[in-house]
């Protein structure tokens, strides 16, 4: 791969949409009158059209250094940065988030931790004894892998303090601030984390292993992985609320990518036709029990789960 100059990146850089939220950020302080420079609407708007079109710069980036798109090139890198850096930007210029953004770093409160870690093994277990039991899957070669499980933990980690950084530091708080009913906020989510990756499922990530997941053309897997980030959504909404922290997502999402990686390397082979149904990624089974668990937490936090006077 062709080795980037700092004349390289520094030009990368200045074309770079990034740049419109530094001038935003030092316009954001209130003119005579009082008001703010730019409303908290206008911020979720630019922050979800910079967010979007990252991926796609990304691979304009890669074209422009004759690199191939993978998940090594430096567009891959433009796509995985652009959220928290456009996050971090316009939250820390929101006099009404700078403080809860700053907070969301510090670990939080501990009781959201529990549910972080067993979710996404839960949701992964049942899916396999359901598709063992109806003998469409063996996990007899899962253990294999163990080795490229450890080895990928930091680079997973890495990549998702990006992630939740953005999406859960910036984005979900700043709905919430907007006191959008939460469903709208899990829609808004969900829809803005799943469009985000089509450029990985399209062109960064090898064909090969999306269908080891599950045996459809990129296009099609896309197109299901997003309501499947849908489908996420309470549950890492809840998290944030419950924890006012991004490591509780950022473990539960860690967990999850790790728990891929065996499947994505062939070593849980299921039936042709099976695959929507207990693949442990994308399956039905799995990611109702993560949807069921965050919509728990949900109407706990709601009081939803209140026993009614008779």
């Amino acid at each position: 791969m062709r080795t980037v100059t700092e004349e390289t990146i520094n030009a990368i850089w200045l074309r770079s949409p990034i740049l419109v939220l530094h001038h935003m950020s030092m316009s954001d302080a209130p003119p005579s009158g009082g008001a703010p420079a730019a409303s908290s609407l206008t911020r979720l708007v630019v922050f979800s059209v910079i967010v979007l079109g990252s991926g796609w710069i990304g691979l304009l980036v890669d074209d422009a250094l004759g690199d191939a798109h993978s998940l090594r090139g430096q567009g891959s890198l433009v796509w995985i940065m652009t959220p928290i850096l456009t996050g971090a930007v316009l939250a820390l210029s929101d006099p009404s988030l700078r403080r809860s953004y700053a907070v969301s770093w510090l670990p939080g409160r501990l009781r959201a931790y529990g549910v972080a870690i067993s979710v996404f093994p839960l949701s992964f277990v049942v899916a396999i004894a359901v598709g063992w039991a109806a003998g469409v899957l063996s996990p007899a070669g899962l253990g294999a892998f163990g080795g490229a499980v450890a080895a990928n933990v930091p680079g997973t980690v890495l990549k998702n303090v990006a992630e939740e950084g953005a999406w859960r530091g910036y984005l979900t708080p700043a709905l919430l601030r907007r006191r959008l009913p939460d469903p709208a906020v899990w829609l808004v989510v969900g829809v803005v984390w799943g469009v985000w990756h089509l450029p990985y499922y399209l062109w960064f990530l090898d064909e090969s292993l999306l269908r080891s997941v599950l045996d459809v053309p990129p296009l099609i897997y896309a197109l299901i992985a997003v309501p499947v980030t849908i489908c996420w959504a309470p549950l890492f909404t809840e998290l944030r609320i419950l924890s006012g922290s991004i490591w509780p997502g950022l473990i539960a999402h860690s967990i999850a990518n790790l728990s891929q990686i065996p499947v994505s390397l062939g070593g849980l082979p299921i039936t042709p036709g099976w695959g929507l149904l207990v693949s442990p990624v994308v399956g039905i089974i799995p990611n109702a029990i993560v949807l069921a668990a965050g919509l728990g937490l949900w109407a706990r936090r709601t009081g939803r789960l209140r026993r009614r006077p008779r």
